[in-house]
């Protein structure tokens, strides 16, 4: 009796190993980051608008770069050609971000800005922040 429900045992976690491990390999190979879902359209870099003024980006040669290049495709670029020093610069620039992740653009898309609006009207014009009563000492 103890021979048989320990080989029932063994066989069960055998078998299950043996799906969760099929489910983690089918998943192999297919990307879940926003990036490579951006690239579908043809376009390196997707086909949001990009921060990519030549005054501004002045730390390699960005007609070499690809497409609609990225901010890491900048980067990478300069650690390529320059200093350590130009690199930092680079790596803390706006060159190759989205035009709604940086100053320089028209801001967060209509659907924030409705969707802030919305969140104020419904606190009575105060953000969700300011009815709490924290202080910030």
């Amino acid at each position: 009796m103890r021979r048989g429900v320990l080989t029932f045992v063994v066989m069960f976690v055998l078998g299950f190993s043996g799906i969760a491990t099929a489910g983690v390999l089918a998943g192999v190979g297919q990307s879940h980051k926003p990036e490579a879902n951006e690239q579908d359209s043809g376009v390196h870099g997707g086909s949001i608008g990009r921060f990519q003024q030549a005054g501004a980006c002045d730390q390699t040669r960005i007609s070499s770069l690809p497409g609609n290049w990225t901010h890491g495709d900048y980067v990478s670029a300069v650690v390529f050609d320059g200093t350590q020093a130009q690199v930092q610069e680079a790596a803390h620039s706006d060159c190759g971000k989205p035009m709604v992740a940086i100053g320089h653009g028209s801001g967060p898309p209509e659907h924030a800005l409705e969707n802030m609006a919305a969140g104020k009207a419904h606190a009575g014009g105060e953000t969700h922040d300011a009815g709490s009563g924290a202080s910030g000492s």
